[in-house]
């Protein structure tokens, strides 16, 4: 009798003490898995206050270069803000005269980004940019739940749990494509390379515009001065339309070529006057032809032009 009463004794003693270093046991990992929380959660927000100084300063400074809040979101969005403002600076600290931003250029810039960017994704970046931050996440509750787990049963599966769940820290930019930004969409026309770019054009069309190209001068002289300067100065406009497009990045031979070829193809539209060429903006609305008899002998544009004005003269 005294024996098994020993040996009970025994037993329980035994059963405190392994209770008692379970507790211990688990009160340690307890107070190592706090002190890890503690130094992650320091430095994540460390990092996510260094992200968000870094991504506020950078969306002033493309606004204070003339930027709206919503194309600058959307550049952060597709990640061509920082390359965007870079350029811009770079443009606004340089001495030379003749390299300006172009204030009006930047406003059609960013009207153009918002037109191209579907209203819900407009949204997710004005989120995305401006309300950047590491997201919650999920996997921490689990870890809650270990440091406050009663046995080492619930810490171990608390921590299981927690080595299961994904883990995420940072917010995802919306499905936004890169944009064909046009550099000289945002800076001062090139005065010289727009006067070149019409010469070009008066050179290539002037036998069609029923004008004569005198090499030694590098000018031409037409026979209807007031159609044909009309319709080149319709090309000179289109042609900066062309390169200085926002959105599209284009070569000026390539622009100067289309150009030249729709004005040829008109020309030689049966019926159509040089006059009548130059009262519309050809590149947007079709000049109406006059219909002939077949049988007749139809001049060309220019030849009927020219007997007009000598009739008149």
């Amino acid at each position: 009798m005294v024996t098994g009463t020993v040996m009970a004794g025994a037993f329980f003693k035994n059963l405190a003490d392994t209770m008692e270093k379970n507790r211990e046991y688990l009160k340690a990992k307890q107070g190592m898995l706090e002190e890890y929380m503690l130094k992650a959660g320091f430095e994540e927000r460390a990092k996510l206050k260094e992200a968000r100084a870094e991504r506020a300063k950078l969306l002033n400074q493309a606004t204070d270069l003339g930027l709206t809040e919503e194309a600058s979101a959307i550049l952060y969005s597709t990640g061509q803000l920082q390359s965007t403002v870079s350029y811009l600076k770079k443009i606004e600290e340089s001495e030379d005269p003749d390299k300006k931003i172009n204030r009006a250029g930047l406003t059609r810039f960013s009207e153009a980004l918002v037109e191209s960017v579907p209203e819900e994704k407009l949204g997710a970046a004005m989120k995305y940019a401006f309300e950047l931050g590491a997201a919650e996440d999920p996997s921490s509750d689990k870890l809650v739940e270990a440091i406050h787990a009663t046995s080492l049963d619930e810490y171990d599966e608390a921590i299981s749990e927690f080595m299961k769940t994904p883990q995420t820290t940072s917010a995802v930019a919306p499905n936004i494509s890169v944009f064909d930004i046009n550099k000289r969409g945002l800076v001062d026309l090139d005065l010289t390379d727009i006067g070149s770019a019409r010469k070009n054009m008066e050179r290539q069309l002037a036998a069609q515009l029923g004008g004569q190209y005198n090499a030694a001068e590098d000018t031409v002289t037409f026979a209807n001065p007031q159609a044909a300067d009309r319709i080149i100065d319709r090309a000179e406009t289109r042609y900066i339309e062309q390169v200085t497009d926002p959105l599209r990045s284009r070569s000026p031979n390539v622009v100067i070529d289309e150009i030249v070829n729709k004005v040829v193809s008109l020309v030689g539209t049966e019926g159509l006057q040089l006059k009548d060429i130059a009262a519309v903006d050809y590149f947007n609305t079709m000049p109406t032809p006059i219909v002939r008899n077949p049988e007749d002998t139809v001049p060309t544009s220019a030849d009927e032009d020219i007997i007009e004005e000598e009739t008149e003269n």
